[in-house]
C-alpha cells in the first residue's frame, strides 16, 4: 500500500466506514475505494476534495506531506452503516468557519 492509500484505510476504519459508504460518498464503487486504498489507483482533485472534506483534514496530510490531523469530534445518532456522510463533510466544513471566525474575533 502506498502512504496516500494508507492513509486514507486508517481515516475510513478510524471514523468506522465501510468501502461502500465511502463509494457512495465519492460517487465511485467499492471495488475503485479499494484500489484507492492499496494505491493502484490515483486520486483526482474532486474526489481529494471531497475527503478532505469529510475527514477535515487537509490534501497535505491526505498526500503524506504532512502529519497534522487532528479530527473533529462530531456525535451523530445513527445506525451503524447509515452515516449521511455528505452531511458529515458539511459539518466539518462548518465547524472550520467557525473556528476561523473565532481566530479573526480574537486578532
Amino acid at each position: 500500500m502506498n502512504d496516500i492509500g494508507v492513509r486514507l484505510k486508517k481515516l475510513r476504519e478510524d471514523n468506522e466506514y465501510t468501502q461502500e459508504q465511502i463509494g457512495n460518498y465519492l460517487k465511485i464503487d467499492q471495488g475503485q475505494v479499494s484500489k484507492i486504498e492499496k494505491g493502484t489507483r490515483t486520486l483526482n482533485l474532486n474526489l481529494l476534495d471531497k475527503i478532505c472534506a469529510l475527514y477535515n483534514c487537509s490534501h497535505e496530510y491526505i498526500l503524506g506531506e504532512s502529519n497534522d490531523y487532528k479530527a473533529n469530534k462530531i456525535s451523530f445518532r445513527y445506525k451503524k452503516n447509515t452515516a449521511n456522510l455528505e452531511a458529515v463533510a458539511k459539518m466539518n466544513q462548518i465547524m472550520e468557519n467557525l473556528k476561523f471566525l473565532r481566530k479573526l474575533d480574537k486578532e
